[in-house]
C-alpha cells in the first residue's frame, strides 16, 4: 500500500499549498498553511493524552477542526470513529460500547451528551473545540503546541475509520473503512470523478455521514470546503453566489428544497457546474425541473456507508429527452466492479433483474462487533448491497428498490415501489410518494400508498388509482389503498423512512 492520504496532503498543505483558502465556516476562513498548522498542534495533543491510542470519536457539527483531527488521528494511526450528532443517544453509544474509544472529541454544544455518553462508555479523555466546563479545550492546546514536523505518519495500512449505517430497523451498525476508502476518494479527482481540480465546493451535510467523505476530493486536489452547520435551502442559495460555489453534494429530498425555495430565480448561480444528488429515488420530473432550473450540473451519486462511491451518472449525461438515462445510476467509478447477481449467487446478464454486487478497494472491511452480518454482507471480496437493479450492455446501472422492499403480491408477481412512485408522481396533484406493501390477510400483500399534495390541491383517491392504471396497464400495480400526508418521514440520512411510514398505517407492530 502506498503513502497514506493524510501525509501526501500534509506535504501539500505545508508546501505548495500554503496560501491556498482551504476551509472557510462562517467568518473564519483557513489557509492550507494554517490546516496544517492546526493539525500539527492536534497531532501533538493526541499524542500526549494516552487514551487517545484506544481510539478517537468525535461529536461535532460541520467545523474545520473536525477534519483537522480526522487527519490527526489518521496521521498518528488512531482509530477513528465519527459520531453523528442527529443520532439517538442509543446509536451513539451502540457505536462507543463495540469501538472502545479512549478520547471522545466534542464540540461545546454537545457537552452534555458527551459527557453522559463518556462516562457511559468509560471514556478517560474528554477533549473540547473550544472552551467547556471541566474538559481540556483541544483548539486552545494545539494552538500552544507548534507540533513536531518531519516525524513519519503511520502506515497507510493502519488508517481505520469508523461511521455509522443510517439504517431504519434496530440500531444502526459501525462500518469498518480503511485506507481504501481514501485511495478511491484521491482517484475520483477530473472529468469522470467527483470533483475538479481547484474547485470551491460547499458542504451542508454532515461531515459524519459518508456523504461528508465525498468532499475530501475537493481538499485532496488543492479546492476549498465551504462548510455549514446544517442544511437550509435559502443560505445555501446565497451561498453559491457568496461564494462562487462550483460544486455540492445534497440527498434528493433536500435538493427539492433547494428548487422550491424562491431565492434560487433571482440569485446568480452561474459558478455552479455539479450538483450531486441521490440517496433515494428522485422523480424524472424533479431531474428535469434542476435541468431547467439550474443547467446541465446534475450528477447522480450511487454509493453506501459500507461502500464509498459506487456510480456516478455525469452532468454530460443527464438529458432531459433521455428519460431512460435519467432513469438509471450511471457507470461504476474507476478500481469498482458490479454485478447483478440472482438469489443463489450467480451472475445475471444483461437486462435481467437481480441483487447487486460489488467489489474495490472502498468496500468496508466489516460491520464493527457484528461477525453474523458481515459474514451475510461480504462474500469472497463482494458486498452484497440489498439493492435490486440491472446492468445494461454497456455496464450502467439502474437501480429498482431495495431487496426488502419489493412487494410480493399475492399474485406472484413482484412489483418494485419505484415505478408505483413515478407513476403517482406523474400525477400533477402529487408532490411527493412513497409506496409500500401491506399484507392482504392472505400469503401476499397489497399496494399501499403514502402522499403529499402539491400546495393548492386535494388529492382524490380514486383520480389516483385511476391515473396510475392509465400510466401502468396493470391493475395489481394499481394502489389498492392511499392515504395524504403534509410530508414523509425521513431518516437522519435524508432517506424516506419506510418503517415510520409502515407504524403510522399500523402504531400496535401487528
Amino acid at each position: 500500500m502506498g503513502t497514506q492520504y493524510a501525509a501526501e496532503l500534509m506535504r501539500a498543505a505545508d508546501g505548495p499549498w500554503e496560501r491556498r483558502e482551504a476551509l472557510v465556516h462562517g467568518g473564519r476562513r483557513w489557509t492550507y498553511g494554517e490546516l496544517a498548522r492546526t493539525v500539527r498542534g492536534i497531532e501533538a495533543v493526541l499524542r500526549s493524552a494516552p487514551g487517545a491510542r484506544d481510539g478517537v470519536a468525535v461529536l461535532a457539527d460541520n467545523r474545520p477542526e473536525v477534519i483537522a483531527v480526522q487527519l490527526a488521528a489518521h496521521l498518528l494511526g488512531y482509530q477513528l470513529a465519527l459520531l453523528a450528532p442527529s443520532a439517538t443517544d442509543a446509536e451513539q453509544a451502540e457505536l462507543l460500547r463495540h469501538s472502545r474509544p479512549g478520547a471522545l472529541v466534542f464540540a461545546p454544544g454537545h457537552a452534555a451528551p458527551a459527557k453522559a455518553l463518556a462516562a457511559a462508555a468509560g471514556i478517560g479523555e474528554l477533549l473540547s473545540l473550544g472552551p467547556a466546563p471541566s474538559c481540556r479545550d483541544l483548539v486552545a492546546e494545539a494552538a500552544a503546541r507548534p507540533g513536531e514536523y518531519g516525524l513519519p505518519a503511520a502506515p497507510a495500512d493502519r488508517v481505520r475509520t469508523l461511521l455509522c449505517t443510517g439504517g431504519t430497523t434496530g440500531l444502526p451498525k459501525g462500518v469498518v473503512h480503511t485506507h481504501g476508502l481514501y485511495d478511491a476518494l484521491a482517484a475520483l479527482v477530473g472529468d469522470h470523478g467527483l470533483a475538479q481540480p481547484g474547485e470551491r465546493r460547499l458542504v451542508a451535510t454532515p461531515l459524519s455521514h459518508v456523504s461528508g467523505h465525498f468532499a475530501l476530493p475537493t481538499l485532496l486536489s488543492g479546492g476549498t470546503l465551504v462548510l455549514h452547520d446544517g442544511f437550509a435551502p435559502g443560505a445555501v442559495v446565497a451561498a453559491i453566489a457568496a461564494e462562487r460555489i462550483n460544486a455540492l453534494v445534497l440527498t434528493s429530498p433536500l435538493m427539492y428544497q433547494l428548487l422550491d425555495h424562491p431565492a434560487l430565480a433571482t440569485t446568480d448561480h452561474s459558478t455552479l457546474r455539479c450538483l450531486g444528488y441521490g440517496a433515494t429515488p428522485t422523480p424524472l420530473r424533479r431531474q428535469r425541473q434542476a435541468l431547467a432550473r439550474l443547467g446541465p450540473v446534475l450528477q447522480h451519486i450511487y454509493g453506501l456507508t459500507e461502500a464509498g462511491v459506487v456510480t456516478l451518472l455525469q452532468p454530460g449525461e443527464h438529458r432531459a429527452d433521455r428519460p431512460e438515462v435519467l432513469a438509471g445510476a450511471g457507470r461504476p467509478v474507476p478500481g469498482m466492479r458490479v454485478e447483478v447477481r440472482d438469489d443463489e449467487g450467480r451472475r445475471l446478464p444483461a437486462g435481467q433483474v437481480g441483487e447487486v454486487w460489488m467489489r474495490g478497494p472502498s468496500v468496508m472491511a466489516g460491520y464493527l462487533g457484528h461477525p453474523l452480518a458481515t459474514a451475510a454482507a461480504i462474500r469472497d471480496g463482494w458486498l452484497r448491497t440489498g439493492d435490486i437493479g440491472t446492468l445494461d450492455a454497456s455496464g450502467a446501472l439502474v437501480l429498482r428498490a431495495r431487496k426488502n422492499e419489493v412487494i410480493m403480491h399475492a399474485s406472484g408477481a413482484r412489483i418494485y415501489p419505484r415505478v408505483v412512485e413515478e407513476a403517482l408522481l406523474s400525477h400533477p396533484a402529487v408532490a411527493a410518494a412513497a409506496v409500500l406493501g401491506v399484507p392482504d390477510g392472505g400469503d401476499g400483500e397489497r399496494v399501499h400508498a403514502t402522499v403529499v399534495p402539491r400546495p393548492g390541491h386535494l388529492l382524490d383517491a380514486a383520480a389516483l388509482r385511476a391515473h396510475v392504471l392509465a400510466e401502468l396497464g396493470r391493475q395489481i400495480m394499481v394502489p389498492e389503498s392511499v392515504d395524504s400526508v403534509a410530508r414523509l418521514p425521513v431518516t437522519r440520512t435524508g432517506k424516506v423512512d419506510r418503517k415510520a411510514l409502515r407504524d403510522m398505517l399500523d402504531p400496535g407492530g401487528h
